[in-house]
C-alpha cells in the first residue's frame, strides 16, 4: 500500500508543474553559435560589397577626371599641332617664293643657255643627205667657214677675234668676194630660199635670230654663243630655211 501512495504522489506532482490545458507557453530561446557566425558573415560580406562598390564609384570618377584632363591635353596638343603645321606650311610657303626671286637671272641668261637647252631636250630632225656638192664654190665656201671653228663668240663682233652669227657669216662669204649685210634676217633676205632636199654645203641655214653655214648632212657651221663659240654642229629643232646666195 506505502508504494502506491508514494508513486501517486508523484504523479500529482507533476500535475502540478504541467501547464493548465489552454494556456499559451513559450520558452524564448537566444541564437546559437552557428547562428551568430552567419550573421556576422552576412555583415562582413555586406560590408565588403559596399566598400567594393565605393572603390569602383572612386574609380570611375578618377578615371573620368583623367579622361576629361586627356581630352584638354589633347586639345590643347591638337592646337599646338595646328599652329606647328601652319608654321611649317608658311615656312614651305616662304621658301616656294624665295627661288622665285632667282628665276629673272635664270630667265635674262644669255642666248647661250637657252640654245643649248633647246638642243639638248629637242628631238634631232632626221638626217636628210643632201645632194653632192655641185659647186667647187660651195665646198670653198664651207672650207672657209670650218678656218673659223674655235673663234670666240662676240655679239657684234665681225672679224676673226670674235664675231657673232651674221658677223661670222658675213666674214665668210667676203672671203670669196661677196658681199653680205650685217643681221641674219637681211643676209637670208638676200638670198633664195631652196627646199632643204637641194641644199648643199656652203648655202645659209635660217631662222628667225640665228644664222649658220651648212656643212651638210644634218650638221651646219655657226658662231652660236658664248658657250659653244664658233662650232660645226648637228641642225638643232626649230624652224629653219635654207638660203642660197647667187646661183
Amino acid at each position: 500500500g506505502a508504494e502506491d501512495a508514494e508513486g501517486a504522489g508523484d504523479q500529482a506532482a507533476v500535475a502540478a508543474l504541467a501547464p493548465a490545458a489552454g494556456t499559451a507557453f513559450s520558452v524564448e530561446v537566444g541564437p546559437t553559435a552557428e547562428e551568430i557566425a552567419a550573421a556576422e558573415a552576412a555583415e562582413r560580406e555586406a560590408a565588403e560589397q559596399a566598400a567594393q562598390e565605393q572603390a569602383a564609384q572612386d574609380q570611375a570618377e578618377q578615371e573620368q577626371a583623367e579622361a576629361q584632363q586627356d581630352e584638354s591635353a589633347d586639345s590643347e596638343e591638337q592646337t599646338e599641332t595646328r599652329e606647328d603645321d601652319s608654321a611649317e606650311t608658311s615656312s614651305r610657303s616662304n621658301e616656294r617664293e624665295e627661288p622665285a626671286e632667282d628665276e629673272p637671272l635664270e630667265s635674262s641668261a644669255d642666248e647661250s643657255r637657252s640654245s643649248e637647252r633647246s638642243e639638248s631636250s629637242s628631238s634631232e630632225e632626221q638626217e636628210e643627205s643632201a645632194p653632192a656638192p655641185s659647186a667647187a664654190k660651195g665646198s670653198s665656201i664651207l672650207a672657209t667657214a670650218r678656218s673659223g671653228i674655235g673663234t670666240p663668240y662676240v655679239y657684234g663682233g665681225t672679224s676673226p677675234s670674235g664675231w657673232d652669227c651674221s658677223g661670222f657669216v658675213q666674214w665668210v662669204y667676203a672671203q670669196h668676194g661677196i658681199s653680205l649685210p650685217r643681221g641674219a634676217g637681211d643676209q637670208a633676205a638676200a638670198g633664195t630660199v631652196i627646199p632643204r632636199s637641194e641644199a648643199r654645203p656652203g648655202d645659209l641655214v635660217y631662222k628667225p635670230g640665228h644664222i649658220g653655214i651648212y656643212a651638210g648632212g644634218n650638221q651646219f657651221v655657226d658662231a652660236g654663243n658664248s658657250r659653244v663659240d664658233t662650232s660645226e654642229r648637228n641642225i638643232y629643232s626649230g624652224s629653219w630655211t635654207f638660203i642660197r646666195i647667187g646661183g
